[in-house]
């Protein structure tokens, strides 16, 4: 049973990575994640010249929702790129690799950077043109193919360094991934943030992010089943290895991910919400579904084990009562819009499912994970 993995030549202990953000201004977060097993970090998004207003972030930074995601507007540099010239030669001490994530804005700057980091050797370059709320006040790379191809056209044959490209999920997702594959991206990592999106308060009437124009980034599990069907299909698309990203906080999120086509994954709203443990819960999931599912003997196995069919399908068994788990506590009963969940005493308070179940499992959604009473039939 192995969680070893890797993304192209750079080889992982587990496929779990700490993501660009705030808090990985520095490495003092990563340090803490490691001994509960994530295995390499992502700087915060450097640049060569930082403008006065962005050399601090607005605040509140974050507006959090649903206690697992977030709307976020991190947008500067409080520190000077050079002190990571120092900080990712302490990264490499732990024995686990040093991303260092670069904004793909200013082409130039872009490279001058990678030259002085590659006096230092690090392990990868993430170039980031996706940030969603900078797209708006500044221009979409994200949906840029123009500039892509002058970005990798600078920076490609200046480095050996593996490149990554760091995508979000848009309507020419996969033209761009195809274009940085074809100029010598070594790896696609997708999605990053998406949106803009805004939240107001209603007392105030004003926006609850502090940046000017209220408008950031959406993260964290609202954004995972976009960033799961983008990584397929990116999958679908290109031959370099993927690194997934948006909405990941459990190790079942991290088999889809696998299992979807993505090497290894990046997490930043997760653990920047719940602390560096959550990597110990991952791991610890991961390692119990490999014992449940030896025939995978290791995750590299899992990478795109996706069984996605070419056809729809239009029948699907009624969802199951697990008579032993069910509390009778009633909750799935709303959520059936066909009357089809009943509430009986027999001789425990007990749901039951009768034939007027169309099979949309709304009510497996609905049931608490904790109780998991309500099963999807395949």
């Amino acid at each position: 049973m192995s969680l070893n993995t890797s993304v192209g030549t750079l080889s992982l202990q587990t496929p779990l990575l700490l993501a660009s953000g705030y808090i990985t201004e520095t490495p003092d977060f990563f340090f803490r994640a490691v001994p509960y097993g994530c295995a390499g970090m992502v700087t915060r998004s450097l640049k060569e010249h930082v403008p006065p207003e962005r050399a601090s972030v607005p605040a509140p930074r974050y507006v959090v929702f649903n206690g697992n995601s977030m709307l976020n507007c991190e947008w500067g540099n409080e520190k000077p790129w050079r002190h990571w010239l120092v900080d990712a030669l302490k990264v490499k001490e732990t024995g686990c690799p040093i991303i260092v994530s670069l904004s793909g804005r200013d082409i130039e700057g872009c490279a001058n950077l990678i030259r002085s980091f590659d006096e230092i050797s690090v392990d990868a370059f993430e170039i980031n043109i996706s940030c969603s709320h900078s797209g708006v006040l500044h221009g979409n790379l994200n949906i840029d193919v123009t500039h892509l191809r002058e970005l990798m056209e600078k920076i490609r044959p200046i480095t050996r360094t593996p490149l990554w490209i760091k995508l979000s999920y848009s309507t020419i997702l996969i033209q761009m991934a195809e274009e940085a594959e074809r100029l010598g991206a070594d790896a696609i990592v997708c999605t990053n943030s998406i949106g803009p999106g805004m939240f107001i308060d209603t007392d105030t009437a004003k926006p609850k992010l502090g940046i000017k124009d209220g408008g950031g980034g959406v993260t964290g599990k609202a954004i995972f089943p976009i960033a799961l069907w983008s990584v397929h299909q990116i999958h679908r698309a290109v031959a370099i290895p993927i690194v997934g990203s948006g909405g990941i906080s459990t190790a079942d999120d991290v088999i889809q991910m696998l299992m979807a086509g993505a090497a290894a994954v990046e997490l930043y709203t997760a653990p920047a919400l719940k602390g560096p443990a959550i990597f110990r819960r991952i791991v610890s999931g991961l390692e119990k579904f490999l014992r449940e599912h030896p025939d995978y003997h290791s995750l590299n196995n899992l990478v795109g084990a996706a069984k996605i069919g070419e056809e729809s399908n239009f029948s699907s068994p009624t969802p199951m009562i697990i008579e032993e788990n069910c509390t009778g506590c009633g909750i799935c009963i709303p959520s059936c819009a066909f009357d089809a969940i009943k509430l009986v005493h027999h001789p425990k308070a007990l749901a039951i499912i009768d034939d007027n179940c169309i099979s949309c499992n709304a009510c497996v959604g609905v049931c608490p994970p904790k109780f998991d009473a309500i099963q999807a039939s395949y």
